[in-house]
């Protein structure tokens, strides 16, 4: 398999005009919304927002299953060069 960064050192849309880029990590934002929320109006937030969601996502998002070593790094690296389209939710185990 091809190592890869995960994170470009020259990410795109440096120098252009308008709000600076900000980094989102959704484990980071999880625990800052606990601790602004605490455990359990995080927990009845988000599962009122998820119950919203999924019946929703059912209706264009298109769920591809692989396994197997080869299978994993087609999909990482199609993933990496922008050929898996945005409505694709590939499911994969090794």
């Amino acid at each position: 398999m091809t190592r890869t960064r995960h994170r470009d050192p020259h990410p795109p849309g440096k120098g252009l005009s308008g709000p600076k880029p900000a980094f989102f990590f959704a484990p980071e934002r999880r625990r800052q919304r606990i601790q602004d929320w605490g455990r359990d109006d995080y927990a009845a937030r988000f599962g009122r927002e998820w119950s919203a969601f999924v019946p929703v996502a059912g209706r264009w998002l298109k769920v591809a299953r692989g396994s197997g070593r080869e299978a994993v790094e087609r999909i990482y690296l199609d993933t990496l060069n922008g050929k898996v389209a945005p409505d694709c939710g590939n499911i994969l185990s090794l």
